[in-house]
C-alpha cells in the first residue's frame, strides 16, 4: 500500500501535498486542461510521505475539454451579446466585465487554495445567502477557452447530487464563480475516519452513497456529459450531518461533452486509481465513469482500492492486468450482493459493464437503500 497523501490526476507525474491541504480541493478548482489528442507537459513531481491508509489524489495539470453553448445561471446572462470590443479583450471568458462586489460581499478568510486561485465565502447583499466564490485569477489560468468550457458545462447542469455554479463575474484580473456551499466535507475524509482492519463504511451508509452518485452519473451521461474524474475526493456531503446520501459531485475541469455516436476519447486523463483499462489504452466512452464509480465502492465497503501499486505507473499495470480480488478482513463480513454489484462495474469489457441506470436497479443498491 502506498501511504502519499495526494498523486497527480494525469497520466504522467504524481504531486502530493501536505494533508492539511485537503480542504483546498473545495468546489472543485477549475484547471484550464489540453483538447483531446493535445500535447502537454507534465507536471513537476514534489512528494510529502505519511501513512494514511488510502493514498488521496489532487490535480497538478490537467487535460480536458467541453464544448456546449453559452448558457446562463441567472435573470443575467453569463454570456453578453451586447458587449463592447474592449470589454470582450479585457474579459474574454464571459465577454463581458462585471464587478462582483455589486452583488456579493466577499469574505477574506480564504477556505480554500487551487492552483490558479482562492475560495472564500460570500453573502449575496440582497438575499443575505451564504455561498462560494472561487475566483481563478487570469494570468495563471493559461486557456481561457478551456475555463469558459468548463463554466459553459457547469451553467447547464442541474441536478441534486452535483455542485451547483449560482453565477459568474469576470474583471480585468479574474474570473468569480459563486456556487452553492457544502459544509460536510469530503467523502476521501469520511473514509479515513472510518476505515480500520475491519473495513470502512456499513453496506448500508455505503449503498446510500453509491446509489446518490450513481443518480448524478446516470443525469450527466443522459445529458451527453462524461465526467472523467470520479473519485472521494470530488464527492462532498451537503452538511455535517449523518445523511451519508446527500453527497455532491464535484470538480469538472477533466469533464467534457461526448455524444452518443460521436468516436471515442483517446486523451488518457483522470486519476491513476479510478483509470478504466479502456481509457489506458485511449479509446473509451462513457461507461468509464462506471468503472470509476466501482473503484469508490470497493474503497467505501473496505477502505482500499481494489488496483494497488507504489507509483502512478504500477497502478496502471494492476488496472490492465484486472484481477479483482475481495481479499482480508474487510470483505469477510460483507454480503455476496455487495461483491456481485462491485463485480457488474469493474468489468474489463466496458461493453459488458452496468451503465448508471442498470446499476441503480442492482439487488445490493435497492435492498441497501429501502428503509
Amino acid at each position: 500500500m502506498p501511504h502519499s497523501r495526494r498523486a497527480n490526476r494525469t497520466t504522467i507525474e504524481s504531486v502530493i501535498v501536505d494533508p492539511a491541504a485537503a480542504s483546498t480541493h473545495l468546489y472543485g478548482f477549475c484547471q484550464p486542461a489540453e483538447p483531446e489528442g493535445a500535447y502537454h507537459q507534465s507536471c513537476p513531481p514534489t512528494k510529502i510521505s505519511n501513512h494514511d491508509y488510502l493514498p488521496k489524489t489532487m490535480t497538478a495539470c490537467s487535460t480536458a475539454t467541453a464544448d456546449t453553448a453559452a448558457t446562463s445561471t441567472s435573470s443575467r446572462s453569463i454570456y453578453s451579446s451586447n458587449a463592447s470590443v474592449l470589454e470582450q479583450e479585457v474579459c474574454p471568458v464571459t465577454g463581458a466585465y462585471a464587478n462582483i462586489s455589486d452583488d456579493y460581499y466577499i469574505l477574506p478568510e480564504v477556505i480554500g487554495k487551487g492552483q490558479y486561485g482562492v475560495v472564500r465565502e460570500c453573502i449575496h447583499r440582497a438575499t443575505r445567502r451564504t455561498l462560494a466564490v472561487k475566483s481563478i485569477d487570469k494570468s495563471k489560468a493559461g486557456r481561457l477557452d478551456h475555463l469558459r468550457r468548463e463554466i459553459d458545462l457547469l451553467a447547464g447542469i442541474h441536478h441534486r447530487g452535483i455542485m451547483k455554479m449560482v453565477d459568474c463575474y469576470e474583471d480585468s484580473e479574474r474570473v468569480h464563480i459563486v456556487t452553492e456551499k457544502y459544509a460536510g466535507g469530503e467523502l476521501f475524509d469520511r473514509i479515513v475516519e472510518n476505515t480500520s482492519s475491519h473495513g470502512c463504511l456499513s453496506e448500508r451508509r455505503a449503498g446510500a452513497v453509491i446509489r446518490s452518485l450513481l443518480e448524478a452519473v446516470a443525469y450527466l451521461h443522459e445529458n451527453g456529459v462524461v465526467h472523467r474524474d470520479i473519485k472521494p475526493e470530488n464527492i462532498l456531503f451537503e452538511s455535517e450531518d449523518d445523511n451519508y446520501a446527500a453527497i455532491k459531485l464535484i470538480d469538472f475541469g477533466l469533464s467534457r461533452f461526448h455524444e452518443k455516436g460521436e468516436g471515442l476519447m483517446t486523451n488518457a486523463v483522470g486519476t491513476a486509481y479510478y483509470m478504466s483499462p479502456e481509457l489506458l489504452k485511449g479509446k473509451y466512452d462513457k461507461s468509464t465513469d462506471l468503472w470509476s464509480v466501482g473503484v469508490v465502492a470497493y474503497i467505501l465497503l473496505c477502505g482500499f482500492p481494489p488496483f494497488n501499486g507504489a507509483s502512478d505507473s504500477k497502478i496502471q499495470d494492476a488496472t490492465r492486468t484486472g484481477h479483482l480480488r475481495f481479499r482480508g478482513n474487510g470483505w469477510s463480513s460483507k454480503s455476496d450482493d455487495a461483491k456481485d454489484f462491485v463485480k457488474c462495474l469493474l468489468r474489463k469489457d466496458p461493453r459488458k459493464r452496468f451503465t448508471a441506470r442498470e446499476a441503480l436497479m442492482h439487488p445490493w443498491i435497492r435492498k441497501m437503500t429501502t428503509f
